[in-house]
């Protein structure tokens, strides 16, 4: 892989900075600092299409299939580049640090049928390394395939990971409306509840303007009675708006990112209906 120096920020995203097919370093606001993401999905193929994503050209459907060993060898490359090099110090803003390690992408990663594999891949890399008290290993996920993956979860349970499951709204029709996908609430909050009971787990939500609309009291009404009876089972709720701008074709839907104080505002509401903690990430 050629030695390249940029600048890694927030606001870029870009998996094709660097030379590498399936993993990918970035810094997330969410991870406070240097997440080295794993991409499953290099087709640029998701079961969902929600309408702020980021990923160009995306399509429905599953990951192709994952050429293990390169993955592996890419791994333990940007591992030892960024534990054994000046790779922060050159690509990254002053003070940044390794944060986690995240099965992330451009799709939905659980979806691969080599998902087991690659996170086991990991948890060796980190363990050769000595890091696995120190690092996390997070999924970012829809929760789709979340009742199919029992034994991964258990795996993140055994080594302190961390499952940042998507939720975005809690009725059909915004679901529909967000994420482009047909879904019964229910479902969701079943794997939901099945993941939360086997490791930690953080609901990411991603808020909106909406047509200029902010999320409105019911929409906040409707997400926390969602919520509500699994409270005690998650560990804090993430409220996020836009980073980097939607590449997906939004006919006759307009999004803008939402502000701090707009989103302060939101999580004042909710907070006043769930005891769980809450984060914003403007």
């Amino acid at each position: 892989m050629n030695k390249k120096t940029y600048v890694l920020h927030a606001e870029d995203h870009d998996r094709n900075i660097f030379d590498s097919k399936y993993v990918y370093p970035v810094v997330s606001r969410r991870a406070g600092g240097l997440s080295l993401g794993v991409n499953l999905n290099t087709n640029n193929a998701c079961n969902w299409q929600c309408i702020y994503c980021e990923i160009p050209n995306l399509t429905r459907g599953g990951p192709e299939p994952i050429q293990v060993e390169l993955l592996k060898d890419e791994l333990n490359f940007w591992i030892d580049q960024i534990i054994n090099s000046n790779f922060l110090k050159e690509n990254t803003p002053p003070g940044t640090t390794f944060a986690d390690v995240a099965l992330s992408g451009n799709g939905e990663p659980t979806a691969a049928p080599e998902f087991l594999e690659v996170l086991e891949i990991i948890i060796a890399s980190l363990k050769e390394h000595k890091l696995i008290d120190n690092i996390p290993v997070r999924l970012i996920t829809n929760g789709s395939f979340i009742s199919k993956k029992k034994e991964c979860l258990n795996i993140f349970n055994r080594h302190h990971g961390e499952v940042w499951f998507k939720i975005d709204a809690a009725d059909e029709d915004f679901i529909k409306l967000i994420n482009q996908v047909n879904l019964d609430p229910n479902s969701m909050i079943n794997n939901l509840k099945t993941c939360a009971e086997t490791c930690h787990t953080v609901i990411q939500t991603c808020l909106l303007k909406i047509n200029h609309q902010v999320p409105t009291n019911d929409f906040l009404k409707n997400y926390s009675k969602l919520i509500k009876p699994y409270e005690q089972l998650i560990k804090k709720i993430d409220l996020y708006s836009l980073a980097r701008p939607s590449l997906q074709n939004n006919q006759d839907i307009t999004i803008e990112r939402l502000s701090l104080d707009e989103l302060n505002h939101i999580k004042n509401i909710l907070q006043k209906q769930l005891t769980i903690k809450i984060d914003v990430f403007p």
